[in-house]
């Protein structure tokens, strides 16, 4: 039985904890792949930051690896995620929408690297192809590559996210819209108090990079449930999901959230 729309509660607290918490740890974790690559090749790690990684590599394969290792990373965290979230039919609403989430920014800000490299000829996957002729034909294989596998990963995270609600016809568009919305303004002003806090300043190329960066990869937050309603994506969960207000989320939110604003984003110097 569908549950009525009055019952689509959505605790913006909550929210907001979960995408802070997802955003946080996409990015963390790409930054940490990088600097763990580093270490790993034989680099010369100098600085971690919550929005960049200074690497000194003794040889241009290092630097390649090290630079192509965090984006390679979010696709494979994305899968990792969707096992997650396939098993998880008999958790809460606020874990399997962070699920989703999750995974969608993975595959998203993993993607959107290679297309984004290929574009402005700048970031990660620029540093992989640099050197490589002709650099016109690698850019455009980034291109094409790069667009065609975010559009797939944001085709796929909607037949997922059609596991999760209920066909509402009334209610689900606005329903939708608002969870992606609120996680996608949540996820930039978290980055942007990181470009704060960083010693650089806000308007140094790591932060407006990284700025850059998750405004565009997660942008699919924006549009994508409009593409939803779309009758190819069949809405089969057993209600329409909802975020109630739950402490433990907040706190995690406040938490991790902090802890990559206040410990990452000021910059680890080695």
């Amino acid at each position: 039985m569908v549950k009525e729309s009055s019952s689509m509660v959505i605790n913006v607290p909550t929210l907001v904890a979960i995408s802070a918490i997802a955003i946080s740890l996409t990015v963390g974790l790409h930054e940490g792949v990088h600097a763990l690559t580093c270490v790993v090749v034989g680099g010369n790690l100098q600085e971690f930051s919550a929005l960049h990684v200074l690497c000194d590599c003794p040889n241009v394969w290092q630097s390649k690896m090290v630079a192509g290792s965090a984006s390679i990373a979010n696709l494979l965290l994305g899968f990792l995620f969707l096992y997650f979230l396939r098993y998880s039919e008999q958790k809460s609403g606020e874990m399997r929408f962070f699920l989703w989430l999750t995974m969608l920014l993975n595959w998203v800000y993993g993607a959107g690297y290679w297309a984004f490299s290929g574009v402005a000829n700048i970031g990660d996957w620029a540093t992989v192809i640099a050197g490589w002729n002709p650099v016109w034909l690698w850019r455009i294989f980034m291109i094409i590559i790069g667009f065609a596998a975010f559009m797939g990963f944001v085709w796929k995270a909607l037949h997922e996210f059609g596991r999760l609600v209920h066909n509402d016809i009334e209610a689900l568009p606005k329903h939708s819209n608002k969870l992606t919305y609120i996680s996608y303004f949540t996820g930039i002003l978290v980055i942007a108090s990181a470009g704060l806090l960083h010693p650089a300043g806000i308007i140094s190329l790591p932060v407006l990079a990284g700025l850059c960066a998750v405004i565009g990869a997660t942008s699919p937050l924006l549009w994508m449930m409009f593409w939803f309603q779309a009758p190819q994506f069949k809405k089969v969960g057993s209600e329409v999901l909802s975020i109630q207000f739950r402490w433990p989320w907040v706190i995690s939110g406040i938490v991790v959230a902090g802890l990559y604003l206040l410990v990452l984003a000021p910059s680890i110097q080695f």
